[in-house]
């Protein structure tokens, strides 16, 4: 049996996921994490309330392809309030998904924003925000996680070289923008 977040430097509790359900329309947050030859690439598309609402893996080169498809399907089934994508090696696909109408937002995974984001999710699992539904890809790629040091704080990393953990970097990019609210509008002054 996998223990989800367990393994060097464990950084999730046991039993720390809920169940639920999430309907059609409902509004979304996709995070999307583009492989290759040796990485998976995943979507999660969380709601605002954070209920993982789907996770989908792919694996190989051709991956970036049918993740453009799976991200356009997954809007025609939702409400894709936007789509969080680090642009290594899907600025290309993010700009034919804005053409599309999509609300497209780059998510570098530098330090800065990758501790953020680890950290966020930390928080939204083990103060039982963030639901899940169980998901054998997501499972697996929690467990294959974990906390590494920066110089910033820490990070998910992979616990071995050929670990997959493209799912809960996608899930933690989501998470971060379905939380993420836009500082209201400050008058400063008159000019």
């Amino acid at each position: 049996m996998t223990r989800c977040g367990v393994g060097e430097a464990q950084w999730l509790p046991p039993g720390a996921w809920a169940e639920y359900e999430v309907e059609d329309g409902e509004e979304v947050v996709l995070g999307i994490d583009i492989g290759g030859s040796r990485a998976a690439s995943a979507i999660v598309a969380v709601t605002r309330d954070l209920r993982i609402a789907a996770v989908h893996v792919y694996e190989g080169d051709d991956a970036v392809l049918t993740v453009s498809e799976k991200v356009l399907e997954l809007a025609r089934h939702f409400n894709v309030v936007e789509a969080a994508y680090d642009p290594w090696r899907w600025r290309s696909e993010a700009l034919r998904a804005e053409q599309q109408g999509l609300r497209v937002v780059e998510f570098p995974q530098s330090h800065a924003r990758m501790t953020v984001a680890s950290e966020g999710l930390h928080s939204a699992v083990v103060e039982k925000r963030l639901r899940h539904p169980g998901h054998r890809d997501l499972d697996r790629h929690v467990a294959a996680a974990v906390a590494r040091a920066t110089g910033r704080g820490w990070r998910l990393d992979k616990s071995a070289h050929d670990a997959q953990i493209d799912a809960v970097v996608a899930l933690a990019m989501a998470v971060e923008r379905a939380e993420h609210r836009e500082p209201a509008a400050r008058l400063l002054g008159w000019i």
